[in-house]
Parts: structure tokens; C-alpha cells; sequence
């Protein structure tokens, strides 16, 4: 009788998932969203649900904002809990954005969602990333966003712990090489990002007072450690403005790199080392270690004051 019952009930969640599927998939495009997919099917009986969709696509905006294709994609849950699934792309994923023109791919993709009352959030794991000649071992983002849609710019858009590992670049640059150890971002973005057009949907984030709160950032690429929080927003051209606090280990790599990668002069380079060493103090465990205001401003860096590099312009598209 328990096993009749038990086996009703999972046809019957098992369509209503099915049916659940296809609404959102057509709330999306309402959007202005692209959804779509070859295949979708249920299955998993009797210790689960799993929903796999194969060849599935999403893209958002027009143009778009970003595009994503999966050759594969499976979500599954506990019968007794479909507030928490799990998802696999075992063959990976690759996608653009309408910042970014290079093709971003990943060979394997997992990770978990978790519904809640007031927020939903999403921890994800990407692993042999490549995009424009560059390489990436794994990237860990966790990210947070309430289910109602932010009504100021005191309200949270979106909470993001994101951590890149092994970044490898094209190019090295001296003194520092070509790979990067690892990068931490703890951020918050306030406010909510409107549908439509990324440019537009930018100034409106940006008039109505949206900024991303950097909890904490984290770089280790060499000998160079670099930790920093602060805050980012968009100025009146559109350009990145921040003001942060940072704590710096062996600055004279970073001025280095500046004059490797043509963002400043080798004669400004000796005056800015000379300026930053008399700021730096020793830390606890025996590096130079400088403690001072960044500041990012018409597409400058100034540590302390001090211009030590230019920013190239943000074209959004």
C-alpha cells in the first residue's frame, strides 16, 4: 500500500516539475530571455528526482548580455527535499558576455542550489577554464541573491564569494610571470540591475546610487600579496570609480609590472618606489609591507596619492 502511494506521489511531482519547467522557461522569454533545449526528461525513481536537459541554451537581452550553452546539464534533489539540488555539466560549458568578446569555456561544471523564503543561493564550481589565451584551474563562486527584486540602492542585488585558482596569462609579465596563484573577491552589489540593454541597464543602476561593497579582495601572484576592501561604482562616463583600503606585499613588483605592461614610465617608476618604500613599514613576518588608500579615478590608480598606473577605457557594448 506504502510502496502504491510512494510511487503516485513521485508520477505526480515528477510532472509537476516537468510542467514547473516549462513555465519558467516561458516567464524567461516574457523576459526577453532565449531559453531552450533538445531534450528534457525526469527520471531518478524511487531515491530521487533528476532533471537532465540536453543541449541546453540561455541567453539574455538584445543584444545579448551574455549566452551560455551546456551539452548537457542534469539537476537532482530528495524526493523529502526539493529546496536543495545538485547540478553537473559533466562535459562542461562555453559562453560570452556582452563586456567580454572572447569565448569563456569550461571543461566540467558542478554545484548546488539552495531555495529559501528570502534568498536563493547558488555555489558553483568550474573547473579547466580558458577564454582569450588565458587559463584558469578552477573557479569557486558562491553566490547569494534575495527572491524580491531590490528596491533602492540600500537594498542587496547580489552577494558573490568568488575564487580564481592557477590563473595562467599569455603574456608574462615581469617581474611577477605569467601565473597568477589565486584571487579572492568577497563583494556585495547594492541595487538592482533592470532588464534589457547592459549600457542602459547600467545607468540606471548607477543614477539610482548602486555600488559594490568589497568585503574583502585578495591577490597572490609571486612575491606579491596584495588584501583590499572598498567600494566601486560607475562615474558620469561610465568609467570605474573606487575608493579602497589596501595592504600591499613587495609594491615594487607591482610598479615593476606597471612598467612591463607600458602603464607607467621606467623614470616615474624609480620616483614612485622611492615615495611607496618610505610609506611601507615591516610586517610580522619580515616583508615590506605598505599599508595605504587606493584610489580609481578618470581611469587612474593612485596609491597614496600617487599615480602609479592608467586604466584602459571600459567600452561597455
Amino acid at each position: 500500500m506504502f510502496g502504491a502511494g510512494y510511487t503516485a506521489y513521485w508520477r505526480y511531482a515528477a510532472s509537476k516539475l516537468e510542467a514547473g519547467l516549462v513555465a519558467w522557461a516561458e516567464a524567461r522569454r516574457a523576459e526577453g530571455d532565449a531559453v531552450k533545449w533538445d531534450t528534457a526528461t525526469v527520471g531518478g525513481f524511487p531515491l530521487a528526482f533528476r532533471i537532465a536537459l540536453d543541449h541546453a541554451a540561455l541567453a539574455r537581452g538584445n543584444p545579448e548580455i551574455y549566452d551560455v550553452a551546456v551539452p548537457r546539464i542534469i539537476a537532482e534533489a530528495r524526493p523529502w527535499n526539493l529546496y536543495a539540488w545538485h547540478l553537473s555539466a559533466p562535459q562542461g560549458a562555453g559562453g560570452t558576455a556582452q563586456a567580454y568578446p572572447q569565448v569563456v569555456t569550461a571543461s566540467s561544471l558542478s554545484g548546488d542550489i539552495f531555495l529559501g523564503a528570502a534568498t536563493d543561493r547558488i555555489v558553483l564550481v568550474a573547473r579547466d577554464v580558458s577564454a582569450g589565451g588565458a587559463t584558469l584551474a578552477e573557479i569557486d563562486a558562491d553566490l547569494t541573491a534575495p527572491r524580491q527584486a531590490p528596491q533602492s540602492h540600500r537594498d542587496l542585488g547580489l552577494a558573490a564569494i568568488i575564487q580564481l585558482r592557477h590563473l595562467t596569462i599569455p603574456e608574462p609579465i615581469r617581474p611577477l610571470g605569467d601565473t597568477i596563484d589565486s584571487v579572492t573577491l568577497d563583494a556585495r552589489a547594492m541595487g538592482g540591475l533592470p532588464q534589457g540593454d547592459l549600457v542602459q541597464a547600467l545607468k540606471a543602476w548607477r543614477d539610482d546610487g548602486g555600488t559594490i561593497e568589497i568585503e574583502h579582495a585578495e591577490l597572490h601572484w609571486g612575491a606579491l600579496a596584495l588584501e583590499a576592501s572598498g567600494t566601486l561604482a560607475l562615474d558620469d562616463d561610465m568609467q570605474p570609480l573606487g575608493a579602497m583600503s589596501a595592504s600591499i606585499v613587495d609594491h615594487d613588483a607591482l610598479i615593476d609590472a606597471s612598467v612591463a605592461g607600458g602603464l607607467l614610465q621606467p623614470k616615474a617608476a624609480g620616483l614612485v618606489k622611492i615615495v611607496l618604500d618610505i610609506l611601507a613599514r615591516p610586517g610580522p613576518d619580515g616583508h615590506s609591507r605598505l599599508t595605504a588608500p587606493i584610489t580609481l579615478q578618470d581611469q587612474k590608480i593612485l596609491i597614496g596619492g600617487l599615480e602609479v598606473a592608467h586604466v584602459p577605457r571600459a567600452e561597455w557594448k
